[in-house]
């Protein structure tokens, strides 16, 4: 993450972060604060918060970091936390999308929704639909979401009807689908949600990106399965990308001038060749829409 910022002048940038305090966002705040952006956390805890700015101030002391309580599986959380985003009169430069959830405990939201599906697709379309009016106003802006390559894992197949596309990707709070399966097509909502947004917003100024971090990082999405988490990652810990290195593509996808203008492209390692890409189903703009409307 520190070569990406090499060169890169970020001094009069405002940046909101979902999800610091664990996995790659603890990594892609700290980068993006000791640079000299002024960076907002939104996270569900004020206190674990506090004690992450405590610990890059103390590092860099002229950082320059606010919290807002956000907390994505409540609707009415993430409109307070916009609300308050627009009170303090910030501009929004970059809204990096990065929190998210895999085998929660938990099996609904605030709103009865699925959990997955809820935090990780939801709330960040809800946060943005609040905040877009801000980031036009503020351009040149850009909007990171943080995906997966599990997002071309959904077991959706391209040949299936649009509604019952629909029906697989927005699962109810009834779904007896796995933890994978519904972490694979929260990912890919992700990736629908981007492609769509990038046709409304990139002519407004407001690019957006969307991206794979690496392969089996330890995020802390493991949490939720227990020991068999912590058992994956020592297991694949051999094979994997640092939070560090996972934080990279977040940041340069942020505020990198290279990447300005290559908006509505899926990203890996600060690279957009899309070689990964379930094309046949990212692309396709009527599931797109589809997507849109029903969320």
């Amino acid at each position: 993450r520190a070569q990406v910022l090499e060169g890169v002048d970020v001094s009069s940038t405002t940046i909101l972060i979902t999800g610091t305090t664990t996995g790659i966002g603890t990594a892609t705040i700290k980068a993006l604060a000791i640079a000299g952006a002024h960076v907002v956390q939104l996270n569900r805890s004020e206190e674990l918060s506090k004690k992450q700015r405590e610990e890059i101030v103390f590092q860099q002391p002229s950082a320059r970091i606010d919290f807002v309580k956000c907390d994505l599986a409540s609707l009415a959380s993430v409109r307070r936390a916009a609300s308050e985003v627009l009170d303090r009169g910030w501009p929004i430069h970059a809204i990096i999308c990065n929190a998210g959830v895999f085998a929660s405990t938990q099996k609904t939201t605030e709103d009865g929704l699925e959990m997955t599906f809820g935090v990780n697709h939801v709330g960040h379309f809800h946060l943005i639909q609040l905040l877009t009016r801000r980031m036009r106003q503020s351009a040149p802006a850009r909007i990171v979401i943080v995906s997966s390559e599990g997002h071309a894992h959904s077991g959706l197949s391209a040949s299936r009807s649009l509604e019952e596309k629909l029906s697989s990707i927005c699962p109810d709070a009834s779904s007896t689908a796995s933890s994978f399966s519904l972490y694979c097509t929260s990912k890919l909502c992700n990736v629908l949600f981007a492609k769509r947004l990038h046709r409304i917003e990139n002519t407004n100024g407001v690019d957006v990106y969307v991206l794979h971090p690496g392969a089996f990082i330890d995020t802390g999405l493991s949490r939720g399965l227990g020991i068999w988490g912590r058992i994956l990652n020592f297991v694949t810990s051999p094979f994997t990308k640092s939070l560090s290195q996972g934080a990279a593509t977040s940041v340069y996808c942020a505020v990198h001038p290279d990447c300005a203008g290559l908006s509505g492209r899926y990203w890996d390692s600060c690279w957009d060749d899309e070689k990964r890409l379930k094309r046949e189903l990212a692309c396709d703009e009527r599931l797109q829409d589809a997507l849109w409307t029903r969320t």
